[in-house]
């Protein structure tokens, strides 16, 4: 189990959807705060040691913003980053990759013209 931040209260979570005019089930506000927990703690540690590797012990504006862009912002990856993202699975994944892209092109190939 992650550790929890305790940055996110239940009451916090539970009042903002009141807001919205909703009632929230405990189960529901849970799963939102451990999954966003999650993210928060990845988030502020990558702050961290990105102001660490600057020789600073303040995490400024900067270090936030690449932080929640890393984890929160999604942004398409460079043919080289796909590659490698891809290239980090096993032998068998990526013969199973392998096979999606096979059928994914076999699928789109335009058709041969036969000949009367």
């Amino acid at each position: 189990m992650p550790i929890k931040t305790g940055i996110i209260k239940t009451n916090a979570v539970k009042d903002y959807i009141a807001t919205k005019k909703m009632r929230s089930q405990a189960s529901a506000v849970k799963k939102f705060i451990d999954d966003f927990d999650v993210v928060i703690e990845a988030v502020i540690v990558e702050a961290v040691a990105l102001a660490k590797a600057a020789k600073r012990n303040t995490v400024m504006k900067d270090d936030m913003a690449a932080a929640v862009d890393k984890f929160l912002k999604k942004t398409d990856l460079t043919w080289d980053q796909t590659a490698a993202e891809v290239i980090k699975h096993n032998p068998t994944d990526l013969g199973k990759i392998s096979q999606t892209v096979m059928e994914w092109i076999s699928a789109h190939e335009n058709p041969t013209r036969k000949r009367k």
